[in-house]
This record gives C-alpha cells, sequence and structure tokens, in this order.
C-alpha cells in the first residue's frame, strides 16, 4: 500500500513496440528519472492489442502490439517500488490504479505517445483530480515531433496549472 504524500513517476508505454527514431533519445532520460531519488514509487504502464481493444476494431491494428512486460524499455531499480500494469486503450486503466494513485501528493507523467496515449494519461489524470505535472522533455510520438507538440500545445492549452487571479 502507497503511503499518503509521496510522489509518484507514471511511466505510459514505454515499450519495444513503439520504439522509432523520434521516441528512442527519450529512453535514456527517463531511465535517469527512476533513478533519480526524487520518487517514492513508480507505475509503468504497456499497451496490449487484443481483439476486445479499440484499437482493433476502429483502427484496424491486428498485429505488431501482442506487447507483455517483457517488452518495457525502462526498468526501475529494485528500491523503487514499481507496478506494472497492462492496458488495452489509450486511457490508464481503471482497475488498481486508483488505489495506487489516489494516495500520492504528486504524480510526473512520462511516456509515449504523446498525442495518444500519454494525452489520454493526462485528461485522466486531470478528470480525477490529481495533482500531476507531464514532463514534456520526457515524451515522445512514434508519428514525429509534430505529433509531440501539438499534443504539448493541447495539454499547455487544458490541461495545464493556471496561475490565480489576484
Amino acid at each position: 500500500m502507497i503511503k499518503p504524500s509521496q510522489n509518484a513517476l507514471l511511466v505510459v508505454d514505454v515499450q519495444k513496440e513503439f520504439l522509432t527514431d523520434t521516441t528512442r533519445d527519450r529512453i535514456p532520460e527517463i531511465q535517469r528519472l527512476t533513478e533519480s531519488g526524487r520518487y517514492d514509487y513508480c507505475v509503468l504502464t504497456y499497451y496490449k492489442n487484443t481483439p476486445k481493444s479499440p484499437c482493433w476494431h476502429r483502427l484496424h491494428w491486428y498485429d505488431g502490439l501482442d506487447a507483455g512486460a517483457d517488452s518495457l524499455l525502462i526498468h526501475p531499480p529494485a528500491d523503487l517500488p514499481t507496478v506494472v500494469l497492462e492496458k488495452t486503450t489509450y486511457a490508464l486503466p481503471r482497475e488498481g490504479l486508483p488505489e495506487l494513485l489516489g494516495l500520492c501528493s504528486h504524480i510526473d507523467l512520462v511516456g509515449f505517445d504523446t498525442d495518444a496515449c500519454v494525452l489520454a494519461a493526462a485528461i485522466d489524470l486531470f478528470d480525477e483530480g490529481y495533482n500531476f505535472d507531464v514532463l514534456g522533455d520526457c515524451c515522445a510520438s512514434t508519428n514525429g515531433w509534430d505529433y509531440h507538440e501539438a499534443a504539448l500545445k493541447i495539454i499547455s492549452r487544458v490541461l495545464a496549472r493556471q496561475p490565480e487571479e489576484n
């Protein structure tokens, strides 16, 4: 059980299936975050496409994403409590996640794809009232930097903390 007032690192879908020229450079920085000592625990997600997944039915992605935890490219140190969660949608998995994240005081969100799963995760965290930041320098999109930058603009516009009016 995670204790209150702890900081979490949420790493979304940094896995072999999403490794491209535009994502590859982010992996060392994300790995360094896990080793920084700034976090009390880490949550890693990986995307697995299944016949029940919306991407299977709507986007016709039938192969290439039969991922498992062994496809993850980030390996937190042994002394950092880490939970690995499978997901089959862009959004964060609902089962078990509130129990983990509901107790932390701050979440740093990183991962792939900024324009899909990271954006969906940020919206989930926003809608649930979590205190979080998207670390854009530790995110990337398999479709390229244009998609990454567009997603960061959306996140900044609709999800980022705004200064309070006096």
